[in-house]
Parts: structure tokens; sequence; C-alpha cells
């Protein structure tokens, strides 16, 4: 059996606000939306590029957002975009108002790096090269 990367999905508080980020931005193409539950939930799709899909949901019932970010708690840490230039990418970013946490740097295993945040406060970071890694030892 194979198992295959087909979508992300984020819930957003704010979903206009988002569609901006991601598509003005970000640059993502959106191909639609699916409304359900009368009304109250909707999902519009964004193509991020080589058929990949995300999902940006919006309930008109609120949840509560994710409050600090500490990489000890267990869960999803950030996602990530493939970029030519971090540098590059970090300044068209920073022309647009996206706040970054952590400014361009080289990381171990040979990339660069840099992090930023999506209007909900989801982290996101950029990367460039090709990652190095050593061999898992079990």
């Amino acid at each position: 059996m194979k198992f295959g990367f087909d979508h992300f999905a984020i819930t957003v508080s704010n979903l206009q606000q988002s569609i901006r980020f991601y598509r003005d931005v970000l640059g993502f193409k959106v191909l639609g939306q699916l409304i359900q539950d009368n009304g109250n939930f909707i999902i519009v799709y964004l193509d991020m590029g080589n058929g990949k899909i995300l999902e940006l949901f919006q309930f008109t019932e609120k949840g509560e957002p994710i409050t600090s970010y500490n990489d000890k708690n267990i869960g999803m840490k950030h996602f990530a975009f493939k970029v030519d230039n971090v540098d590059e990418a970090y300044e068209y970013l920073k022309k647009k108002g996206v706040e970054f946490t952590m400014e361009p740097t080289n990381a171990e295993g040979g990339v660069r790096i840099a992090f930023f945040k999506d209007p909900d406060g989801i982290l996101i970071e950029i990367i460039q090269g090709e990652l190095k890694l050593k061999p898992f030892e079990n």
C-alpha cells in the first residue's frame, strides 16, 4: 500500500482575510468552495502547486485559537513551503507586512529557513536547499 500527500486543511477565523493572505501574498489560486451544514461550514480550496491543495475551513461557531508555541507540545508544529531563495522570499513577505518569528538562517542539514505567521498565527516555514540527513539509528 502506498500513501501520498494530498492536501492540508486549516480552520481560520476570517475566511476573506485568509483568502487574501494565501491568494494575494503567497500566490495560491482559489479553485472553489463547498458550503455545508446550511452555510454554517465553508471550505475554500486553493491550489498550492504540483496538485497539492490547501483547504481553508470557516465555521459560524468559532473555536479557540492555539495561543502558544512550544516545540515540546504534542501535535502539529508548522508546515513548510519550498522556495528558490529564502532571503528574497523573506524580503518580499516583509514588504507585504508578514510577521516573522525567525529571520533567514542556515539550519542543520544544509538548508536555509525562516518562519512566519499567517493571519491566525499559524506557523509557516520557508525552506531553501536539499536537506541532508544522517542515517536513522533505531
